[in-house]
């Protein structure tokens, strides 16, 4: 018998062309349309690809759409190509995104300006010891990003503030940082916290927060805030999952699992619709914490005695992180205010240990979402796509079918 030996490696080049284009295709070099798109608009794939899984209060958040698309080409803190020079000297919309996979050790804080997105779809990109303050900014994005301050320093890995609106904070996995995980505060409104992973932290999220001894003092200012956090996943923390003050919360569909000291948490006049979440807990569990957490008062914290009774703490009682506070300074501040935020509690779901503690109080205060957004009954799958699909995980999220 005679083998043709040029068609036969004619036909295993082809093999091996066709073997090494799926795998491509399967890790999304093929259908990364960066290098077709120089200029982020509504056809690009990638852009509108993303904008589809827009819901909630900062659902109207359109980023870098119709700005330059920016790769970022260096995991240095600064210098030519790194992500702090794409975020420097922006003169309209810019759609960043990452040429590789990288770990960016951060020297500083990174400000992020308005008409941006920071987009690390396709890799794996993780900032270390600081992240991202957003600060007077108006239609922020970020996405898919790891972010992971090793409690090396008093900062946050988001920070929203001074008046910052229209950001959307999307499929992150924060951790570790000696302030807080997340803060959206200072007359900062219409922001969406979507299918993020928070763990191994302490004082979590912050939403809205008192510097004052009137608690009221900045109420006028931050009752303006409109939040809402769904699908999230918080895992192995201390408290404020989240902590709210003042303005106007929709909490729905987001998984709390093993806190060690309480849930959530909500007073000072604050109107939240929370409904659809799932608590999970149990009472006898090995403590992850760290020796202690540093913070920023100077106590070194840590919180493992109190696991044994955290499943009945899924939240804190209504208004009860301000009470005290509130009552010590009632007779000079507190005329005509309550201590108590105004709630509509419904449809939560209780697993292992856990317990309800939140109920609805004075609901006729607190408005319908003025939005449409992709509700899921709470059920044990729900935790378990909650698991696999929040933080920064390639797997795709279901997105509203309106906008």
């Amino acid at each position: 018998m005679t083998i043709k030996v040029g068609n036969f490696v004619r036909g295993l080049w082809l093999w091996l062309l066709v073997c090494l284009a799926l795998a491509a295709a399967s890790r999304g070099a093929f259908a990364d349309p960066a290098s077709a798109c120089t200029v982020a608009s509504a056809e690009c794939p990638f852009v509108s690809s993303l904008l589809a899984q827009r819901e909630g209060y900062g659902r109207a958040a359109t980023g870098g759409l119709g700005g330059a698309v920016v790769t970022v080409t260096s995991s240095a803190d600064a210098g030519p190509g790194t992500l702090r020079d794409a975020l420097a000297n922006v003169d309209g919309p810019r759609w960043i995104r990452f040429a590789s996979d990288m770990t960016i050790t951060l020297l500083s804080q990174l400000h992020v300006p308005g008409n941006v997105t920071i987009d690390g779809r396709g890799h794996r990109v993780t900032l270390l010891d600081y992240g991202l303050g957003i600060y007077r900014s108006s239609n922020v994005i970020v996405t898919h990003l790891t972010i992971d301050g090793r409690l090396r320093t008093f900062s946050q890995a988001i920070n929203v503030a001074n008046y910052s609106s229209n950001v959307w904070i999307d499929h992150l996995d924060l951790s570790r940082f000696a302030d807080r995980l997340l803060n959206v505060k200072n007359g900062s409104t219409d922001v969406t916290v979507s299918w993020v992973k928070f763990h191994d932290d302490d004082k979590v999220m912050l939403l809205n927060n008192i510097t004052s001894k009137d608690l009221f003092a900045n109420y006028d200012r931050d009752k303006v805030a409109r939040v809402t956090v769904h699908h999230c996943y918080f895992l192995n923390t201390v408290q404020r999952n989240p902590r709210a003050q003042f303005g106007t919360f929709h909490i729905f569909n987001n998984l709390l699992e093993n806190w060690d000291f309480y849930g959530m948490s909500f007073s000072l006049q604050a109107r939240a619709l929370v409904e659809g979440n799932i608590f999970s807990n149990v009472s006898k569990r090995d403590c992850v914490e760290p020796k202690f957490f540093p913070t920023v008062e100077g106590v070194n914290a840590n919180y493992c005695k109190y696991i044994a009774d955290a499943p009945s703490r899924s939240a804190l009682p209504n208004g009860g992180s301000d009470q005290k506070n509130f009552e010590r300074t009632a007779q000079l501040y507190g005329a005509g205010r309550d201590y108590r935020a105004y709630l509509s509690v419904r449809d939560n779901l209780y697993l292992g240990d856990a317990r309800p503690v939140l109920v609805s109080y004075l609901p006729e205060k607190v408005s319908a979402p003025p939005y449409c957004y992709k509700y899921d009954t709470p059920t044990p799958k729900l935790a378990e796509e909650i698991r696999q699909l929040a933080g920064n995980t390639g797997g795709q999220t279901p997105g509203t079918s309106c906008q």
